[in-house]
């Protein structure tokens, strides 16, 4: 395996072979690793010194279900530590198919310009985006796939990342070829606009199968996983109604946002996922893979009234962070709103707490569709309040001298809100990613107890950092996290001939936590003695009048246990 150096200041591409060490690592944990070693911590995130990474897991390529997710990994100019986001798509299985499993940009074009690398079995290219400039990311795809291969996969940013504001998205194409997948948390769009790059091109025709050590017990491993996933209960919920199958009952317990993580009453059914299945049957839309072989399927493929394709991947932050928490609740109306953060390339969950919390401050009405297309439009045009709102919550509040404000560590908060699943709250707390629910989601157990959220977040937070080292689908995980991590082990033994056990592989989360904890001391990421929000610990959220009350002497003894918690 191959690591691709891509230097935007001479604009040459070299390669380089993956050190022996990191043979399994992927994802996540070689993103941090590189990032770690490479990029000093207090190095300016937009800076031609910081560096933006790609990189898959160790299973892509061998198109095994659901272990095709991309990470991207940076400084992250949001919340001036080490960030990693990732997405689904194809674009991690044809990576490996073509040998890389990471691509390492650095430097910064001299003439300001604009960049499509384009990747393929004959090597690696640069050459000049400028046709593409201020393009939305579906026309860019269009574009690009005129001039490459049709079934390339494309990875790109918007005007957002061009502008390098700090909400920033890098959106990438499902296997349908809609732009419709995000790498969105931290704005790492903003640091593939500093760097020069517009787009990514993947074509991966022409190359072999990949190896497999043991082509049998690779397929028997399938075989069994195959038919055992579907027989879990909240696979089966993913698979009918995509990642929105919670939402009413995620309301009922307080946990999804409604109007700026408010307590007033809120329906949530109309836009919850048994809500959009119900019309959206009826229009031809779809659940659909966003990867091939995936078996899950629970992306939403959402028609309009007309019966035309408007947005894909119509998740649950989606619903809620510009649906519900802007008091809206119009399925057709928010798969709007989806469709123009696509093409501008923003965060869902930056934007929409941005804009919550601007309708808050009386700059437009909450539940008002037109004041929400309004600002979503001075956004892509770069208006003064436009940039504010793209910079992310925290600029938001400051401009607008709102103190109440909705982010942990710079970053906003997702849509599952700390005061009811104290877990999850902790990882917001503590988690080197800030608040992000991919890196440590708590709903299991006591989940609503502060007595051990401490320690559900820690095994939660370590099991988050295996999965998105290895490159595997958060939504394609059963309930019962072991069966995941065997299948994991299996899987990769098979493809490299290894005995690995499952710690093993959880030793990988355990050390991917250490390498970002290690860049984080000196980057300028706000530290653990910031204090919560105030509001999750004083303002009860409805309906069950939930604070977060987990003591802040507990929380900062978090790590202590890293490396003996059990995980599974």
């Amino acid at each position: 395996m191959k690591i691709l150096r891509v230097n935007m200041t001479d604009l040459t591409t070299t390669f380089e072979d993956l050190p022996e060490e990191w043979k399994i690592i992927g994802g996540r944990g070689l993103t941090a690793k590189i990032l770690k070693a490479e990029v000093p911590p207090e190095t300016d995130p937009l800076s031609p010194e910081a560096k933006l990474i790609f990189a898959v897991g160790p299973l892509a390529g061998t198109m095994a279900p659901s272990c095709g997710r991309l990470s991207v990994g940076a400084k992250s100019p949001l919340t001036n530590g080490i960030k990693e986001a990732n997405s689904g798509g194809p674009t991690a299985q044809k990576l490996d198919k073509l040998g890389i499993r990471a691509i390492v940009v650095e430097g910064k074009p001299s003439d300001d310009k604009l960049y499509v690398l384009s990747l393929s079995k004959d090597g690696a290219s640069l050459e000049s985006a400028d046709a593409y400039k201020g393009l939305r990311n579906y026309a860019l795809v269009e574009k690009l796939h005129e001039k490459f291969n049709k079934k390339s996969a494309v990875i790109s940013i918007g005007v957002v990342g061009e502008r390098q504001l700090k909400s920033a998205a890098v959106d990438l194409t499902d296997k349908d070829s809609h732009t419709s997948r995000h790498a969105a948390r931290g704005g790492v769009g903003a640091v593939m606009g500093s760097k020069g790059l517009k787009a990514i091109v993947i074509d991966e025709s022409g190359t072999r199968p990949v190896d497999m050590a043991d082509k049998e017990a690779f397929r028997a491993t399938l075989k069994e996983w195959v038919k055992y996933l579907p027989t879990d209960p909240m696979i089966q919920q993913f698979s009918a109604f995509g990642s929105a199958c919670s939402s009413v009952m995620l309301r009922s317990i307080g946990s999804m946002p409604v109007l700026n993580f408010g307590s007033d009453p809120f329906d949530v059914e109309k836009i919850s996922g048994q809500g959009i299945d119900a019309i959206n049957k009826e229009r031809g839309g779809k659940m659909a893979a966003c990867m091939p072989g995936c078996i899950v399927k629970c992306s939403v493929v959402f028609n309009d009234s007309d019966g035309e394709y408007l947005t894909a991947s119509y998740e649950y932050e989606a619903t809620a962070m510009i649906g519900t928490n802007l008091g809206i609740d119009d399925p057709d109306v928010v798969a709007r709103f989806d469709r123009i953060c696509d093409e501008i390339g923003i965060d869902v969950i930056e934007c929409g707490s941005s804009i919550s919390v601007a309708a808050s401050a009386g700059k437009i009405k909450m539940g008002d569709p037109d004041g929400v297309f309004g600002l979503l439009d001075e956004i892509e045009k770069g208006t003064e309040f436009g940039n504010t709102l793209a910079n992310g919550v925290v600029s938001t509040c400051k401009a607008l001298g709102v103190d109440r404000i909705p982010a942990f560590k710079g970053q906003a908060i997702p849509a599952h809100d700390p005061r009811v699943g104290k877990g999850t709250g902790v990882t917001y707390h503590t988690s080197p990613m800030g608040a992000d629910h991919t890196a440590g989601l708590c709903y299991a157990g006591d989940f609503m107890a502060n007595e051990g959220a401490v320690d559900r977040s820690l095994a939660e937070q370590i099991f988050s950092a295996v999965k998105d080292a290895l490159g595997y689908c958060y939504f394609a995980t059963p309930m019962d996290h072991k069966k995941t991590m065997e299948f994991l082990r299996d899987l990769i033994n098979a493809r490299y001939g290894l005995s690995l056990a499952v710690e093993d592989l959880i030793k990988i989360g355990r050390e991917t936590l250490k390498d970002e904890l290690e860049f984080n001391k000196t980057s300028g990421f706000h530290t653990l003695n910031e204090p919560d929000p105030e509001f999750v610990r004083a303002e009860p959220v409805a309906p069950l009048g939930n604070v977060f009350g987990v003591d802040p002497d507990e929380i900062a003894k978090i790590w202590d246990n890293l490396d003996t918690i059990p995980v599974v």
